[in-house]
């Protein structure tokens, strides 16, 4: 039995509040779950404290409520990005880059469950959207476009390669938290300096 407390009923017209807290409720579980097969839409309810049937007055099946976990996350991933860049939106297109790429490996690393949630355990076989609808196109759209910015011979690739590199950064410097790792500006300022000198 749970010991979370029933939930009060919300006042008519507050349904939307609900599917935020049951987003809110998949997102903390895959936190700390092993895998989004082990996410039930039972253990979401529960963990909002509602009855497991109400989950369905808002998403269809488990995987519909994956997607908006995702959504809601990349969302938020993104506007730390933007946020970014735009507060050096004058300077060179490398500083633009760079900034970007800072501020991703920062998010990465300040709030390793919400990482672990976009990165850890999206994309297992049998419920993952077409390329068209993945909720991180347009966040991955941004290191396209600061790629583009610079002048690299293929700024897909290049952000291919960025990606690859800081998300392995991020998840080492997570599990090998003993290895003597150089300051972490220094770092992603060596990756980016690195790619962009192999792109040009």
């Amino acid at each position: 039995m749970s010991d979370k407390p029933a939930r009060s009923r919300n006042r008519r017209g507050e349904g939307a509040l609900l599917r935020t807290e049951l987003i809110t409720a998949a997102s903390t579980l895959l936190e700390d779950l092993d895998g989004q097969e082990a996410l039930s839409l039972r253990a979401v309810a529960r963990a909002a404290g509602i009855a497991p049937q109400s989950v369905y007055l808002h998403f269809a099946d488990r995987r519909e409520l994956l997607t908006a976990v995702y959504a809601v996350r990349f969302a938020e991933l993104q506007r730390v990005l933007v946020d970014a860049r735009d507060e050096i939106a004058e300077t060179l297109p490398a500083e633009r880059l760079s900034a970007i790429c800072h501020a991703y490996v920062n998010y990465g690393i300040a709030h390793p469950g919400h990482y672990r949630v976009l990165f850890g355990t999206a994309g297992e076989p049998g419920w993952e959207p077409t390329a068209a609808q993945l909720p991180g196109l347009p966040t991955f759209g941004m290191l396209i476009d600061a790629a583009a910015a610079c002048a690299c011979a293929d700024p897909r690739s290049t952000a291919v390669c960025l990606w690859a590199a800081m998300h392995g950064l991020i998840t080492l410097r997570q599990d090998r938290p003993s290895f003597p790792w150089p300051p972490l500006d220094a770092l992603v300022r060596t990756l980016v300096e690195a790619h962009l000198a192999a792109a040009g």
